[in-house]
C-alpha cells in the first residue's frame, strides 16, 4: 500500500492477491460529514516504554532519528478543524512501527535499507534495533494491524454512506534526501503522489492545479511516489481514491531544531483550503472549480 520509495501502494510492486471479506463493521457508529478521510502516518513522536528496550542506540541518536524522520506537525497542518472521526493517525512513531509500509518485507522496497514496517537501521544505515521475528510480530499486532483495520473500516463506512471514498495521505519531507528516496534532485515545495488505479486523472489535475495556482513548485511522484490505499480495497475498488501530499519541511519548520516557523500558519491555511476543496470535490453530486 505505499510511494515508490516507501509506500505500500507502489504500483510497480508485486502484491499478494487480497483475500477475505471486505470489512463490514466500521469502528464508529457516527455518520461521516463527507467521503474524505485524512491519513496521517508519520506525525507521532511517541515511543511507548515497552518499546524503548528494543533500541540499541543512545538517547541522542534516537532523538536525532525522530527529528529526521518524523513528519512533525502534519497532524496540525492537515487536520486543523477536520472531524476527528475522519482522521486515521498512527498512534506511535514510525521508529516503533511504520504503518505506511508493506507488512511483508519481501514486498517492501524500503526493507532493503533496514526501514521496512519495523525499522532495524537508522537513516544513515547504522544499527537501530535488534528485533526477533517474534518481537516483530508482537509490534505488528499491537500497532500496525489495528491501524489498518481502522483505515479499512473507515473506508467501508464512507463507501456505505456515500458510495465513494477519497483519502489525503498526509506527509512532509526533509530538504536533504532520505536513503529511501528515489528522486534526489532539486526538491519541489509540494510533492504529489498518485496511484495508477486509485488516483483518477481528474483528481490528480485538481490537486496539481490547486498548488501551482498558489505559486508552489510541484513535483508529481517526486521526491516520493504513490499513495496509500486501504488494504481491503487496494487493486480491487476504484471507488476508493487516494492522493499523497508531501510538504517540504523548510516551508513550515526549522529542520535543525524541530520548531515551527512563523509561516507555519500560512502553510496550514493553504492546506485547510486544499482539504476543503477536496472535501467538496469528493461529494458525489459536487465538482467545484479550482481557482
Amino acid at each position: 500500500m505505499l510511494p515508490a520509495v516507501c509506500h505500500p501502494n507502489n504500483a510497480s510492486a508485486v502484491l499478494p492477491t487480497p483475500v477475505g471479506p471486505l470489512p463490514a463493521a466500521p469502528f464508529t457508529d457516527s455518520l461521516l460529514r463527507s467521503p474524505l478521510l485524512l491519513h496521517i502516518p508519520h506525525a507521532s513522536t511517541g515511543i511507548p516504554d515497552d518499546a524503548c528496550g528494543d533500541f540499541v542506540v543512545d538517547r541522542n541518536t534516537l532523538d536525532a532519528e525522530l527529528l529526521r524522520l518524523t513528519d512533525r506537525f502534519t497532524d496540525a497542518l492537515y487536520g486543523d478543524g477536520f472531524p476527528p472521526a475522519q482522521i486515521v493517525a498512527a498512534d506511535v512513531s514510525r521508529l516503533v512501527v511504520d504503518v505506511e509500509r508493506f507488512a511483508d518485507d519481501a514486498h517492501e522496497p524500503c526493507a532493503a535499507h533496514g526501514m521496512g514496517a519495523v525499522y532495524v537501521r537508522t537513516s544513515s544505515g547504522a544499527p537501530l534495533r535488534a528485533i526477533s521475528a517474534t518481537r516483530r510480530a508482537q509490534l505488528m499486532d499491537q500497532y500496525y494491524w489495528p491501524h489498518h483495520h481502522r483505515l479499512d473500516a473507515m473506508a467501508a463506512r464512507a463507501l456505505e454512506q456515500f458510495g465513494r471514498c477519497v483519502i489525503i495521505d498526509a506527509h512532509s519531507f526533509p530538504v536533504a534526501p532520505l536513503p529511501t528516496q528515489v528522486d534526489v534532485g532539486d526538491p519541489p515545495e509540494i510533492g504529489i503522489g498518485t496511484d495508477a488505479m486509485h488516483t483518477s486523472a481528474e483528481l490528480a489535475d485538481v490537486v496539481h492545479t490547486f498548488f501551482t495556482d498558489r505559486g508552489f513548485s510541484v513535483g508529481v511522484n517526486r521526491p516520493f511516489a504513490g499513495a496509500l490505499v486501504p488494504n481491503a480495497y487496494y487493486g480491487r475498488d476504484q471507488r476508493v481514491q487516494s492522493v499523497m501530499i508531501e510538504v517540504r519541511r523548510d516551508l513550515y519548520m526549522n529542520e535543525r531544531t524541530g520548531d515551527r516557523l512563523p509561516r507555519f500558519a500560512d502553510v496550514q491555511r493553504v492546506l485547510t483550503e486544499f482539504r476543503a476543496l477536496l472535501e467538496a470535490w469528493s461529494m458525489p453530486t459536487t465538482r467545484p472549480s479550482v481557482s
